[in-house]
């Protein structure tokens, strides 16, 4: 595992999902350029903790054709709707540049942080509020979500590599059609396997959810680097 990795699992789980709480938002209102810098750090973030993944690196490639299929598709709206050609390259462009720091936000905190860790996180700080038998419910509900996120993109790279080479002769159209099939029947049998982890390892229930979290040395190293940032962000 690469220092980078090392250091970003280490922090604790409450500083970075309060962090990409904060930044998620603001990515949508902040510069185009502070926006490209937050796209190129997250960038630099996921790659290391992507290596680390059996299928990290086509993760992340995933989340780009993704962006880049989505703007395609946008920009084909404008032009049929008869936008000029320099505002949807503008558009375009500012379209990439979020979404792209956006979801590299989303799966940083994904790879770096356990489902069971942000669950945690999540129902440490609902608790004053929602109380504790409402606060883990919130918890685990999170808890799932986080966890799909990678599972989902892992199923789709695993499928698409499978279809590859035992249909190579299958075309676009017909790939198109074998693929939603395969990948929502995958993730239909990890939903019942994540429904059989959750009632064996007894996380139905707020015991099971009190955390016991440790602030180090680390998380204030990284505290005093995102409080300026997340200013210089607002602020700008």
């Amino acid at each position: 595992m690469s220092p980078i990795a090392a250091f970003v699992r280490g922090l604790d789980p409450r500083l970075k999902l309060a962090a990409a709480l904060v930044i998620g938002p603001c990515l949508w209102k902040v510069h185009i350029f502070m926006a490209a810098a937050c796209a190129l750090f997250l960038l630099f973030l996921a790659v290391p903790l992507a290596a680390g993944q059996a299928v990290g690196g086509k993760m992340v490639r995933s989340l780009l054709s993704f962006v880049l299929l989505w703007v395609a598709v946008k920009a084909g709206l404008d032009a049929l709707g008869g936008v000029p050609s320099e505002y949807i390259a503008m558009d375009a462009a500012q379209l990439s540049v979020r979404l792209t720091a956006l979801l590299l936000l989303g799966l940083t905190l994904a790879l770096s942080t356990s489902a069971r860790s942000l669950g945690l996180a999540v129902a440490w700080a609902l608790r004053p509020v929602l109380g504790r038998e409402r606060a883990w419910r919130v918890a685990l509900s999170l808890s799932l979500m986080v966890h799909f996120l990678p599972a989902c993109l892992a199923s789709m790279s695993q499928v698409r590599e499978v279809a590859a080479r035992r249909c190579p002769e299958a075309g676009f159209f017909a790939r198109m059609r074998i693929v939603p099939q395969a990948v929502i029947r995958n993730l239909g049998q990890k939903t019942w396997n994540q429904t059989l982890a959750v009632a064996c390892r007894r996380l139905d229930g707020a015991d099971a959810w009190a955390s016991d979290f440790a602030w180090t040395g680390r998380d204030w190293i990284a505290a005093s680097f995102l409080l300026p940032t997340v200013a210089l962000m607002l602020f700008l």
